[in-house]
């Protein structure tokens, strides 16, 4: 509006002179107060310009919803409604109206502390049984993420539950809606920054050296259980079956490129009794040319000792032999 009045005082300004001709006086000072009058009454009204009454954009399907600006904005569960596609302002007084309105639906929600006003962006194709499972963790020491020890530190009365966005139940979809939220609101309680993937997230050294602590000997869940030969048998068959149909993606490469590299990098030295020399760049080449286990060439190994290979005897070292054999 500051660029229409300057448009009338030019107008006012230059026009007479241009023209020659005159304003009636009263009239143009009519004219300015009903302008100024009607635009001092209409202030805050953003609908014109295509806001809503917070000044952010009004949001769709395809643009992200305003990030909220206050802990105080959060108050006014009416005005947040406008934001979203729904909007529980307290979501222990909602509960019943969150499993009502979310069921048999999927979508991207987000959950917002009002104190810190840090979020929480995610999706599912069940939002009820999402929810159920957040309000379950919040009540118990079980779940340690940063969002489940938050609710519990502040109280679910104290969070609000956005829905941002409902979707088909497709994972792909959700994912990918998910994705675009995060990008958007960079929410501060998601760890993973790549919706459905741990890609590019690592454990801090303490928490990596806790979590061995905690797991170690007898904590392990595996601490002395071994497996049966059906337990074995079975596992090896599985396994034999699963290549049958999918090719291994290690298949046919050697040295650095296979799956088990040599010794450091070094190359393994084969020798039989008559002291013949056969030189591969990796344990794993030397596996193949035997058709034996990995294991086998592994654990024999610079351990100056004769195996038998399909009636021959063979022994491997990781560094060639200067003074004939043993």
């Amino acid at each position: 509006m500051g660029a229409v009045f300057a448009l009338f005082s030019g107008w006012y300004f230059w026009i007479p002179k241009i023209l020659g001709l005159d304003y009636n006086l009263l009239y143009s000072k009519a004219h300015f107060w009903v302008l100024f009058t009607g635009v001092k009454n209409n202030e805050g009204n953003k609908g014109l310009n295509g806001l809503d009454e917070h000044g952010g954009i009004t949001p769709n399907n395809n643009s992200p919803a305003p990030q909220p600006q206050s802990s105080s904005s959060l108050e006014d569960e009416d005005a947040e409604a406008n934001n979203y596609v729904l909007y529980f302002n307290d979501i222990k007084k909602s509960k019943r109206d969150i499993y009502s309105k979310l069921r048999h639906k999927s979508g991207v929600y987000m959950f917002i502390n009002k104190l810190t006003n840090d979020l929480y962006v995610g999706s599912s194709l069940n939002l009820t049984k999402r929810m159920t499972s957040h309000f379950y963790f919040a009540s118990t020491d079980k779940m340690k993420t940063i969002l489940a020890r938050s609710m519990r530190k502040y109280g679910l009365h104290n969070f609000s539950l956005a829905i941002l966005e409902f979707c088909e139940k497709d994972v792909i979809t959700s994912i990918k809606l998910e994705q675009k939220w995060i990008d958007h609101y960079k929410p501060k309680y998601n760890i993973l920054k790549i919706a459905g993937s741990s890609q590019g997230f690592t454990h801090k050294i303490e928490t990596i050296v806790k979590l061995k602590e905690l797991f170690r000997k007898e904590n392990h869940p595996k601490y002395g259980y071994i497996s049966s030969s059906d337990t074995k048998k079975a596992i090896s068959e599985g396994i034999k079956q699963f290549y049958i149909n999918n090719s291994h993606t290690k298949k046919s490469l050697k040295g650095k490129l296979s799956a088990q590299y040599g010794i450091g990098g070094k190359f393994v030295y084969c020798y039989d009794k008559k002291n013949n020399e056969l030189i591969f760049p990796s344990i794993n080449a030397v596996r193949q040319y035997f058709k034996t286990r990995w294991t086998t060439i592994k654990d024999n190994l610079d351990n100056n000792q004769y195996i038998n290979i399909k009636d021959e005897y063979w022994m491997f070292q990781s560094k060639p032999r200067n003074n004939g054999p043993y």
